[in-house]
């Protein structure tokens, strides 16, 4: 079993009920224990799958997509999402999910 990382830069703290670990006023964030060869999506569509607001406000299941306002990094590099369902996870990675900025 591995584990990873999952941290959610969403303003979600109180709709994930206390499952995910409040780092500050808009990070969230969980260690998750996982099996060999699951990649970042399937830790997604699984995260989806229990905590409604991961599945409303941040991927689609049945597009199995990340909402496009959203960025992912991997172990503090972002990564393109046609990655998410390529990139397998190994233990101690980290995987964090930020709202993408934009302006001037």
């Amino acid at each position: 079993m591995n584990r990873v990382t999952i941290e959610l830069w969403l303003w979600l703290g109180e709709e994930l009920k206390g499952d995910f670990e409040s780092r500050s006023e808009m990070c969230s964030a969980r260690e998750e224990v996982i099996e060999e060869g699951i990649s970042i999506g399937d830790l997604l569509i699984r995260l989806a799958d229990r905590y409604h607001p991961i599945a409303q406000k941040l991927f689609d299941k049945r597009g199995k997509e990340i909402h496009p306002n959203f960025v992912v990094t991997y172990n503090d590099r972002v990564i393109s999402p046609q990655i998410v369902f390529k990139q397998v996870l190994k233990d101690g990675d980290k995987i964090t999910i930020i709202p993408m900025y934009t302006g001037g």
